[in-house]
């Protein structure tokens, strides 16, 4: 999973982490602290340069008091406050920019003169023709994949076969949403064993959905698609142009 993330944003949350951050206090730490807090009650010290042994023993005995004190107090703020990777990694992941992550089906075939003909269909929220497209699942998203492809296609999922491309982080207007938005589109090739049944006709029907075969240069150049969805076009061409 990818994370998009403005250095100022971490360095903020770092900040204000710091003091939690590592502030753990182990039973190595609580053994050393009663060790030298005993050590220091019990030992005998004799005069140095002039300095009495109970004057050193006195000092020691505040270091070890202090040293024991820090130690309580840390491990009551541990307890009252605690904080682990599993929290930090949840608060980083917190700041990520991206709000959707989707992955993007390419289909294609070639016309009598082999150029490529992409599968596309009439997305209604967005009023426009594209890509099949799904959200991208945290666990076995290919497997997903092919599921839902075999579903609106209506061919055995025997039949299919996925392969990962690429990914890339695109900011684009969001349509159905009306604001801008950041998505993460992992680009993914299909190919099905018989693809004859839907790539004699220009379009059809499956599932609900209405198909259209068009090739890159016939998407750029509808005024609807390009003014959507170009960059995304841009994306696939650089992939499969």
């Amino acid at each position: 999973m990818k994370l998009l993330i403005e250095k100022y944003d971490l360095e903020l949350l770092l900040e204000k982490k710091r003091d939690l951050i590592g502030n753990k206090v182990t039973i190595d730490t609580i053994i050393a602290g009663i060790s030298f807090l005993l050590s220091v009650f019990t030992a005998s010290y004799s005069d140095i340069f002039g300095i009495s042994g109970t004057v050193l023993k006195t000092v020691f005995c505040l270091i070890g008091i202090g040293y024991t004190v820090k130690i309580i107090y840390d491990l009551f703020q541990a307890n009252r406050h605690p904080y682990n990777h599993e929290l930090l990694l949840n608060d980083i992941e917190n700041l990520d920019k991206i709000q959707h992550d989707h992955s993007l089906v390419i289909i294609y075939n070639r016309d009598m003169v082999g150029t490529k003909r992409f599968l596309v269909y009439d997305d209604e929220r967005w009023d426009c023709k594209l890509f099949l497209n799904y959200k991208t699942q945290a666990r076995n998203n290919e497997a997903a994949l092919l599921e839902k492809v075999s579903a609106d296609l209506q061919i055995d999922k025997s039949q299919i076969h996925c392969r990962y491309i690429t990914s890339r982080i695109q900011e684009k207007y969001s349509v159905s949403h009306k604001e801008n938005r950041v998505y993460n589109h992992r680009l993914y090739e299909i190919c099905i064993d018989n693809l004859s049944e839907i790539s004699q006709k220009n379009d059809f029907l499956k599932n609900g959905k209405h198909f259209y075969w068009m090739t890159l240069g016939e998407m750029a150049k509808d005024d609807n698609i390009a003014k959507k969805n170009l960059d995304v076009i841009d994306f696939v061409k650089e992939v499969f142009g």
